[in-house]
């Protein structure tokens, strides 16, 4: 079988990663952080560990402003929906996912914000100043793609992050296609709040994702519960 599907989901994967994840559920395959006994211990500290690692890959300083998801679907909807409030103006492109369109769209017709959504060059970039020109004195976000699953162009994350931080806005990225195959450094290109996904180019399981959340960027949770002891 020759597979090409890979902006989807990587294919196969390697061989590694079907004996760390088979180890896993046969030795530790407890719940992590629910309990003090020792299987669930140990599946708290590989937690951690790749949580480490992620922060590592994409330069952030502290692992403990990085959040495990379900995938970049759900990682966008929770800093989308945790930032914006009523009032909010948002700037995106035409370029986004679905992951990205969705919930602002679905925003926007309940009139809680309004949106933006510059074009894209016939060669498929976004134009910085096009978002330069866009912003208001309501714009909460700038959220883009760092590149398209469709046709492949790499935005200019630093540039745009840039405009972002001189202007005080958030700046969010969805790196679900860029995470294992560029660069990405939070604190260089400015980024704010970061989703990606597990299962593509860093070649993990189906249904592993992750959020990053810069200290800028203060989320209400959209969904509550998950701990075994009672909140202050």
């Amino acid at each position: 079988m020759i597979y090409l599907d890979n902006a989807a989901t990587t294919f196969p994967k390697p061989e590694c990663v079907y004996e760390v994840m088979d180890r896993f559920l046969r030795e530790k395959g407890a719940n992590p952080g629910r309990a003090g006994h020792r299987m669930s211990v140990e599946a708290e500290q590989e937690i951690e560990k790749a949580r480490v690692t992620v922060a590592k890959i994409l330069c952030i300083k502290n692992p403990e402003r990085l959040i495990f998801t379900s995938g970049a679907t759900d990682a966008l909807n929770m800093g989308i929906k945790g930032l914006l409030s009523k009032g909010d103006h948002v700037i995106t492109s035409k370029l986004e996912h679905n992951s990205v369109s969705r919930p602002l769209d679905a925003l926007e017709q309940r009139g809680i914000i309004t949106v933006s959504r510059v074009e894209n060059s016939d060669d498929g970039f976004i134009n910085v100043d096009d978002i330069k020109n866009t912003i208001s004195s309501k714009t909460k976000l700038i959220i883009c793609t760092h590149a398209s699953n469709v046709i492949g162009t790499i935005q200019p994350i630093s540039e745009i992050g840039r405009v972002a931080r001189e202007k005080g806005i958030i700046f969010m990225v969805d790196a679900a296609q860029t995470l294992g195959v560029c660069g990405i450094d939070v604190e260089n290109c400015n980024i704010d709040l970061l989703a990606f996904t597990g299962h593509k180019g860093p070649f993990g399981p189906p249904g592993s994702g992750g959020l990053y959340v810069g200290e800028r960027a203060g989320l209400r949770p959209w969904r509550e519960g998950g701990t075994g002891y009672e909140a202050d």
